[in-house]
């Protein structure tokens, strides 16, 4: 069969159908909308997407019908690449767009190349009688397939590029190394697979169609297997090529995995082609038993041998090779075994977590404890924890490097290690926790459509875990005080936006806090029984509280109306709140990616390290801490790039309209900790009382107080307090400096703090004891330092077993002038003892409703 005749087949492909009475223009716009209209009205809500989704697939099926198969593919192409550019995410040539021309890819091609066997198949025979070389034909024909599915592929491609001429597109290296790397790849292999279908399967028009979807659908079905009974959430398959498995991550890399995975699939590709070949009837261009020209096809017989050893040799190896990672692998590569109560826990075996796993193991008996007591119900077997050495361990082996994360359905949680206590454990075990009473396959929050968990709510997911995390870190507001901000601020988003698809068009700082607050006002005032029951429903709140979720809401928002804040916390949560959806940026993962290599190059190649940094700041203009970072790499470099450090910050902190106060503080701080490193200190105390008028969040203004008592402070110390906070170039470790500040003046309180933090940072635990209990027993300047010694003190003391010490740590942090969260600090440290002592918490750990601008006590 030559090329000539593929080209036949191919323009008979894009002739239009002639009318039939069963197929008018009509007949495909009314079905298919009105199988919009259906769905939309008899699964209102939530699965508005779902119904819009039948009603494209209809006008697939009927534009099929009226225009023909290669048109209708055309103009889906066209279409995708038109109306992708609706999302800014989805609008350049970038990741997201390459994982979804994949999967069109895969469907389109797999079909296309099917259609075009059964068309040549139709094309007559003269002079082909005598043909041979089946290989060759085979071969000749498989390349013109997966050329046209390439030449389809690539238009949502071509409408990326075109519009990255205007919008940006911050890299383009990366983007087309997606798109090779995943569609276009793809549609090689689906425009193969499904021409070798089609000769296998003949003329068969809709048989054949069917037939060419079923690798698609077998690839999809062992994808989600994969997901669902093994650790890992990326997945590696030969529809997307690569998907991460998290949202969250925004530092997307496409490594060695991918091209072994790739590899894998095209040898067995490769072998199915050479299989058909073995067949395959030259003249009838498809596989018959007496297939012609006659005679033994041993060399076919040998390629499709040697590709089955080699796909099988890869596939053995491919957890070895990272793209077909199993839990017996990750346990291996961890190396370490625990078990406990209700526990399994896999950890590395570094000697920082083989060291502390005592204390990691407690940690995670207290904090299932804590759970279970506050939500009523514990699942019926031990959980599996992986602990991984650290982010970079966790996203080689499961995925998810910025994030933790668990699956429920298996009982697992996925942490990297942190230092004691750990901060996201509680969350995540709150998950693995309501596996026990989510919808029976996943565990999860989700709705039911057929009597399958169709769609899932984030809302309810995360804020559940939110909820029984409380208060979500104890050194910032809770996540009720953080919603009263959001409201003052105009950034509270609404709960039906949330309790739906749209969670994900917020920020995860807004989205979590929010739904956090309004579960855990649900826990708190009609306690955990309903707030299970709504979450196994999927998020039916009338039939789990007997009134409607809006009812619920207004409850809701007359608790937070009670709460007054200051107007200085609302301006100082501005920054956390600030951030968008990831779906509102245009490329976060090439920005994210050059930002980590830039850091990463920082201490050996500082010129490429700045280079990088400066890409970042052009292509994410209007985001100020990129800017803020440029200044860090530059500060430390020649006059000329200090003196550019410099602007760049004085232009940050003068900037009260665009920058938050928060980033206009940290600033200030820069440009007076490298004048001050300068010796102009008359200079840095006017840059620091700047910073310190502006509404910070606590943990900032420590710092910028600090900074002032160093530099007004006229004692012994003065100086070596005034180099701790203002380090001239390479000199005395900090901690050298805090041992001159106590040495100086023994009765100075500041200094044994200052000692006592450097001594943490160390692990030196009874250090750390000894000089915190003596800054807190010598008074400190003020209830921030305060505050953060004992803290830090509870922590050493824990570790050192000081029961008197964390008795003083606790006793501070109780004290009526703290704040919410340092009292339900303290309360978790009573439970952490108690815990200790007889296995048991309170009921409540959350402790008392905080004091003063918060929630009134219940």
């Amino acid at each position: 069969m030559s090329v000539g005749h593929a080209r036949i087949a191919i323009g008979e492909m894009l002739r239009l159908p002639r009318p039939r009475p069963y197929r008018p223009l009509w007949l495909g716009l009314v079905a298919s909308s009105a199988m919009a209209v259906l769905s939309l009205v008899l699964l209102p809500g939530l699965i508005v997407t779902v119904g819009l989704a039948t009603g494209a697939i209809g006008v697939v099926v009927f534009g099929a019908l009226l225009l023909g198969r290669l048109w209708t593919w055309l103009a889906v192409a066209v279409a995708l690449g038109a109306g992708l550019g609706m999302v800014p995410l989805l609008g350049v040539l970038g990741f997201e767009l390459a994982v979804i021309a994949s999967a069109f890819a895969a469907i389109m091609g797999a079909d296309v190349g099917s259609a075009l066997a059964r068309e040549m198949q139709r094309v007559p025979a003269r002079g082909l009688a005598r043909a041979g070389w089946p290989g060759r034909t085979i071969a000749r024909n498989v390349a013109v397939a997966s050329t046209l599915v390439l030449a389809i592929t690539l238009i949502p491609a071509v409408f990326a590029a075109i519009r990255g001429l205007w919008i940006p597109t911050c890299d383009w290296w990366f983007g087309i190394k997606a798109y090779a790397l995943m569609p276009l790849a793809t549609a090689v292999l689906a425009g193969a697979t499904g021409y070798a279908l089609g000769a296998l399967v003949g003329p068969r028009r809709f048989f054949g169609a069917f037939v060419a979807q079923l690798p698609a659908i077998a690839i999809a079905f062992a994808a989600f297997w994969r997901f669902y009974t093994e650790p890992p959430v990326f997945t590696y398959n030969a529809i997307l090529g690569y998907f991460p498995g998290n949202l969250y991550d925004e530092n997307v890399t496409l490594g060695a995995p991918l091209l072994w995975s790739r590899a894998e699939q095209l040898l067995w590709v490769v072998a199915l082609v050479a299989v058909v070949a073995i067949w395959f009837d030259v003249p009838d261009v498809r596989v018959r038993r007496a297939a012609r020209p006659a005679g033994r096809r041993l060399h076919l017989v040998a390629i499709a041998l040697a590709c089955t050893l080699g796909g099988s040799a890869l596939h053995l190896a491919s957890g070895r090779l990272g793209y077909a990672i199993d839990a017996e692998d990750i346990q291996d590569a961890l190396g370490g075994r625990r078990e406990t109560a209700h526990f399994v826990i896999y950890h590395s075996t570094t000697p920082e977590i083989v060291a502390d796993m005592d204390v990691i193991a407690a940690d995670h008996e207290l904090r299932y404890a804590q759970v279970v007591a506050q939500i009523g119900k514990a699942p019926a077997g031990k959980l599996r924890s992986y602990y991984f050495a650290n982010r970079d361990q966790k996203w080689r082996l499961f995925g998810a490097k910025d994030v933790e994360m668990a699956k429920p359905w298996l009982g697992d949680i996925y942490l990297d290690h942190r230092s004691f206590p750990h901060g996201s454990l509680r969350h995540e075990i709150a998950h693995a926790i309501a596996g026990d009473f989510g919808d029976p396959i996943f565990g999860v929050a989700a709705r039911r459509v057929l009597g399958l968990p169709a769609l899932m709510s984030p809302a309810l997911i995360e804020g559940l875990a939110v909820a029984l995390d409380w208060p979500m870190g104890y050194d910032r507001p809770n996540p009720h005080e953080s919603v009263r901000a959001m409201q003052d601020l105009g950034k509270l988003p609404r709960l039906d936006q949330l309790f739906g698809l749209q969670f994900f068009s917020v920020s995860s700082a807004r989205g979590y806090t929010t739904a956090g607050s309004f579960l855990r006002f649900l826990l708190d005032r009609h306690g955990p029984a309903k707030l299970r029951a709504v979450y196994g429903n999927g998020g039916d709140f009338e039939a789990a509280y007997g009134v409607s979720r809006s009812q619920l809401e207004r409850e809701w928002r007359d608790m937070l109306a009670t709460i007054v804040l200051p107007q200085a916390q609302v301006d100082a949560s501005a920054e956390r709140f600030r951030g968008t959806s990831v779906f509102a940026r245009p490329c976060p993962h090439a920005i994210a990616a050059r930002r980590e290599r830039a850091f990463h190059l920082h201490g050996n190649d500082r010129g490429r390290a700045i280079e990088l940094m400066r890409q970042v700041c052009k292509d994410a203009p209007e985001e100020p801490r990129h800017r803020l970072e440029l200044g860090d790499f530059l500060a430390g470099g020649t006059p000329a790039e200090r003196a550019e450090a410099e602007e760049l910050w004085a232009v940050l902190a003068s900037d009260d309209t665009g920058v938050t106060s928060s980033l206009r503080a940290q600033a200030y701080e820069r440009l007076a900790r490298i004048v001050g490193s300068h010796g102009e200190l008359v200079r840095a105390g006017e840059l620091v009382a700047l910073a310190r008028k502006l509404p910070i969040e606590p943990v900032e203004r420590r710092t910028l107080d600090g900074m002032a008592i160093a530099l007004a402070h006229e004692g012994p110390s003065g100086p070596a307090l005034r180099a701790y906070f203002f380090p001239a170039g390479i000199g005395f470790p900090a901690q050298q400096h805090a041992l001159t500040i106590v040495a100086g003046e023994p009765d100075f309180g500041l200094g044994h703090y200052l000692l006592g933090l450097q001594r943490a940072n160390a692990g030196d635990w009874a250090g750390t004891v000894t000089a915190l209990d003596r800054a807190l027993a010598r008074g400190l300047p003020g209830m921030a330092f305060t505050k953060n010694a004992a803290r830090r003190l509870a922590v050493a003391a824990y570790r050192q077993g000081d029961h008197n010490a964390l008795s003083v740590a606790i006793t501070v942090l109780s004290g009526s002038e703290m704040s919410s969260g340092d009292r339900l600090l303290a309360r978790d440290w009573l439970d952490r003892i108690a815990f200790d002592a007889t296995g048991t918490v309170h009921s409540k750990p959350a402790g008392p409703a905080p004091a003063g601008p918060s929630l009134p006590q219940r």
